[in-house]
């Protein structure tokens, strides 16, 4: 009995010794970043947009072209930026990708569609630029559109940068599709 007595004492102790009064003096980041916790705690994930996007265009130009296009975001194609703050906690931006999908109609008759997004202009760049560019906009330019064709423009930058590639978008009336890249003096990655 005394034996036993004995050992539940000998483990009260231990227990006791080990109680956390080690920590009370600590702040929360030193026991997070003790317990490899702290980055996990202090990491900042934001995307960019937020929520999904989508931006439906139904045109009737005077020449009989018929443009479509539905412009939306892509919720699992995403790019990546990681900086620190001040305070030294990781923040994480993601920011989301977009393609169109194209249709094209003349008087009614569908004549061409495909989707347009970063793959279609592939080699207008090297490679770098595509890993990290976003298409910012698709339009119809109504003003360059004639009655052989119709023209529409897009863009893609590299986010937080002042690097991005502007193209045009003829499509003619039998539905061949021609892309020409409009700002000649891009800056290059």
């Amino acid at each position: 009995m005394k034996k036993l007595i004995f050992l539940i004492l000998i483990i009260s102790i231990i227990f006791a010794h080990f109680d956390g009064q080690e920590r009370k003096y600590s702040n929360n980041r030193d026991v997070l970043q003790s317990s490899n916790l702290l980055e996990s705690f202090s990491k900042k994930v934001k995307y960019t947009p937020n929520e999904p996007v989508e931006i439906v265009t139904d045109t009737i130009l005077s020449t009989g072209f018929e443009v479509k296009l539905k412009y939306h975001s892509l919720e699992n194609n995403f790019i990546s930026n990681f900086t620190t703050d001040e305070d030294l906690s990781a923040k994480e931006t993601h920011y989301k990708d977009f393609e169109a999908e194209l249709r094209v109609l003349i008087h009614g008759e569908l004549i061409t569609e495909g989707l347009i997004n970063k793959r279609l202009f592939k080699g207008y760049a090297n490679v770098e630029f595509w890993k990290q560019a976003i298409m910012q906009h698709v339009w119809i330019d109504y003003q360059n559109s004639t009655d052989q064709y119709v023209q529409l423009n897009t863009s893609f930058r590299v986010l937080e940068t002042e690097t991005y590639k502007d193209f045009s978008i003829l499509i003619n009336s039998l539905g061949s599709i021609e892309i020409k890249e409009i700002n000649l003096l891009s800056n290059t990655i």
